[in-house]
């Protein structure tokens, strides 16, 4: 019995040696854990800048063709109706009944739509 009570020294120092080479595991682990945390916000970070970038050339594009695209019917149907003035008021008349119809439908379809799909986005 005597046999199981007693450790002989070599076990206690691998014990230590054990306990040193745990710790530099952990420690090995943390670091490389930080490393992939690091990675993981720098990628996400990249992809959030190129989704700006070209949400913004887009935003720019739309806004160039949306203008020269009415301007061009707003002269179009100037020349229909003999006056140019009255064509553009009649695509002023449009716009507003579209910002009226925004505004009508802020609430109930535009707000949700919106929220749903950021929360998609953000939990994809």
């Amino acid at each position: 019995m005597t046999e199981f009570t007693k450790q002989p020294p070599e076990e206690k120092i691998g014990l230590s040696q054990s306990a040193a080479q745990l710790k530099a595991t952990a420690t090995d682990y943390a670091k490389t854990y930080g490393k992939l945390v690091k990675a993981k916000v720098t990628r996400g970070a990249s992809d959030a800048a190129a989704g700006v970038a070209i949400a913004v050339a887009a935003l720019l594009f739309t806004v160039f063709f949306f203008i020269f695209s009415f301007t061009g019917l707003a002269l179009w149907l100037g020349g229909l109706l003999g006056s140019i003035a009255a064509g553009f008021f009649c695509i002023a008349g449009f716009f507003l009944f579209l910002l009226i119809l925004v505004f009508a439908l802020r609430r109930k379809v535009i707000i949700p739509f919106i929220r749903n799909t950021i929360i998609s986005k953000v939990y994809e």
